[in-house]
C-alpha cells in the first residue's frame, strides 16, 4: 500500500519550507516511536528473563509519548485529519455543516494558543525551580518548551486550515 492511499480526501501536504518541516517532524515522531519500542522491549526483557527492569523506563516512556503527541499535533491539524464523528452533522445541511466546520476550526486553534501559552508559562516555571524527572533528572523545562511551540505550531496550522475551506 502506498502512502498516498491512506490520504485523507482533501488532505494535503504542505509544500515548500512547510513541507520540509513536516517531513522533518514525521521524522523525529518515527525516531522517538522507535525509541519508545526500544525503551520497552528492553524493560520487559530485563524484568521478566534477568530479574533486572530497565532503570527509569517508565520516565523515559512519560517523556517520550508526550513528545511524539506534540510532534505529530501540528501535522494533523494542518492536514485536517483529527479524528471526527458525524453521526449527526452527516445528516445537517450542508451550509450549517459548513458553519459548524468554521466554529470547530476556530475553538480549536483558540484552545491551541491558550495550550501553547499555558505551556510556555509551565515551561519558564519548571526551568526556574529546576524541575526534574524524579529518577532520571530529566529536565522538564526543555520537554515542556518543546511541547509549548510545537502547541504554537499546531495553532499556526489551524490558522492556516481555516483559511484553506
Amino acid at each position: 500500500m502506498s502512502a498516498s492511499s491512506t490520504r485523507t480526501p482533501g488532505s494535503s501536504d504542505p509544500e515548500g519550507v512547510a513541507g520540509v518541516l513536516a517531513w522533518g517532524l514525521r521524522l523525529a515522531a518515527s525516531l522517538l516511536l522507535l525509541a519508545m519500542m526500544i525503551v520497552t522491549f528492553v524493560d520487559v526483557v530485563g524484568r521478566y528473563v534477568f530479574n533486572a527492569p530497565l532503570a527509569g523506563a517508565y520516565e523515559l516512556t512519560e517523556v517520550l509519548l508526550a513528545l511524539v503527541v506534540f510532534i505529530g499535533l501540528p501535522i494533523v491539524t494542518f492536514r485536517r485529519e483529527h479524528v471526527t464523528v458525524d453521526l449527526v452533522t452527516s445528516r445537517l445541511p450542508s451550509v450549517l455543516r459548513r458553519g459548524l466546520a468554521v466554529l470547530a476550526g476556530v475553538v480549536m486553534l483558540l484552545v491551541l494558543a491558550v495550550l501553547a501559552w499555558r505551556l510556555g508559562l509551565l515551561a519558564v516555571d519548571f526551568t526556574d525551580y529546576g524541575d526534574t524527572t524524579v529518577n532520571l533528572k530529566i529536565p522538564l523545562g526543555p520537554v515542556a518548551a518543546v511541547m509549548a511551540v510545537l502547541a504554537a505550531m499546531s495553532a499556526l496550522a489551524a490558522l492556516l486550515a481555516l483559511f484553506r475551506r
